[in-house]
């Protein structure tokens, strides 16, 4: 199983890389590869049974001061 998700994550990369390495847009490849290296993480570690973090929890720590923030603005 763990060799099909690095397959399937090599072969996307394979396909969807060259055109931007070309295009020479070096930001969107940098945030492309952060993206694709988290989801690979995340789907190795689904795949061995290891917890996997809520993002739930992560979204709630980050955007519950902003709506605590905006709450007392709007009253």
């Amino acid at each position: 199983m763990l060799v099909l998700i690095i397959i399937a994550y090599l072969v996307i990369a394979y396909l969807d890389a060259p055109e931007i390495w070309q295009k020479k847009y070096w930001r969107e490849l940098a945030v492309m590869g952060i993206v694709w290296l988290t989801g690979l993480v995340l789907s190795l570690a689904l795949a061995l049974n290891l917890p996997v973090p809520s993002p739930g929890k992560l979204l709630a720590r980050v955007f519950g001061p902003v709506t605590e923030w905006l709450t007392r603005l709007i009253g």
